[in-house]
């Protein structure tokens, strides 16, 4: 299956190299079927690093994933992907923006990372099997110009013409790693708690009772899971309308968002479904939260009209004096008394009888 994945161009360019490695704080590598979804993370992504977003095109096949990695640690929900564990190179597709390395500087680094070296010990930009390599990507692009180099081809000729450094290693080809051959003694070590409690929220997640599904959001939200937002866009067609509403109440616990697949609900006919969508949006709607505060507190529904006013703390009564009008003037005396909290001695006129 076709699928994308979103990220800043610095971290492109070493998945180019390297592989979907999981890291720190998510442990895990996110995918999506749909393009929109994936640019969505890499704005985040990229916001965060200070860099420009890149959406990267794979072809991947997840029962061969499952095979290698076990199926529990491959989660397939609602056209996203979450993978537990590295990801090999050879699923790219096509990318755009990043490249293999192509100087002497930048072979020689990407060898050296390869085979995890520092730089005053690994190999330098002057070595007769970095410059070689180097001519030979020269060549191959002057050949043919429209041509692929895959990142194995290069490896395999840096085994070739660096066999020093190379000596002592295991080359696993599909990932693009080397394991140096050490003496290894099995070692049984006791998982972190919070490891323990994050394998039982995602064994709660798969649960096939609605109950199971929500507790597992709860849980994944008590323990401030960086991937929070993402794990709930999963149950966002959930066949249970408890889930949903569970999923999209969960996001307004999350730091960052990309709501762009929230729209659609925000039109629902389900009344509690398009509250919480509208409250999602108003909260992670960025430029466009304005407009989400004032389309739920125009809302003909009460319950959608009080999950847009709880979020009005949001928002600065000075600067957005129209919004706090609505909800000042609301016929629910729930609304009102919300916005009257936040307005007092702001210079807002008595609520009319």
């Amino acid at each position: 299956m076709i699928v994308y994945h979103g990220t800043s161009s610095r971290r492109a360019q070493r998945i180019c190299t390297a592989g979907f490695l999981p890291k720190k704080p998510s442990r895990r590598v996110w995918f999506a079927e749909a393009r929109s979804y994936a640019l969505g993370r890499a704005r985040t992504q990229a916001r965060r690093a200070h860099d420009r977003p890149v959406v990267l095109t794979c072809e991947m096949d997840l029962g061969q994933m499952r095979k290698r990695l076990g199926a529990k640690r491959v989660f397939h929900k609602n056209r996203v992907i979450a993978i537990s564990g590295a990801v090999p190179v050879t699923v790219l597709r096509s990318h755009s923006g990043v490249g293999l390395p192509t100087t002497p500087e930048e072979l020689a680094a990407w060898v050296n990372r390869m085979l995890r070296l520092k730089p005053y010990k690994g190999v330098g930009r002057r070595h007769p099997g970095i410059v070689r390599l180097s001519r030979w990507v020269a060549n191959r692009f002057a050949s043919m110009p429209r041509s692929t180099i895959k990142p194995t081809e290069l490896l395999h000729l840096a085994q070739q013409w660096l066999p020093e450094f190379f000596r002592g290693v295991v080359l696993d080809p599909e990932r693009l790693k080397v394991h140096h051959r050490v003496a290894t003694v099995e070692v049984l070590v006791e998982p972190p708690p919070e490891k323990v409690r994050e394998d039982e929220a995602l064994g709660l997640l798969d649960g096939a009772k609605p109950k199971h599904r929500i507790g597992g959001l709860r849980m994944l939200a008590e323990l401030e899971d960086p991937d929070l937002f993402d794990w709930c866009m999963m149950f966002l067609d959930d066949e249970s309308t408890n889930v949903r509403l569970a999923a999209l109440h969960t996001m307004l616990r999350c730091e960052d968002g990309h709501p762009e697949a929230i729209v659609a609900l925000a039109g629902s006919d389900d009344k509690r479904t398009r509250g919480a969508a509208i409250a999602a949006l108003a909260k992670h709607g960025g430029d466009d939260a304005v407009n989400w505060f004032k389309r739920g507190l125009k809302d003909p529904s009460a319950c959608v009209r009080l999950e847009t006013a709880a979020l009005l703390p949001l928002l600065d009564p000075t600067e957005h004096r129209a919004i706090f009008e609505f909800a000042l003037y609301d016929p629910n005396p729930d609304v009102n008394r919300r916005a009257r909290k936040l307005t007092t001695g702001k210079g807002y006129a008595a609520r009319r009888r």
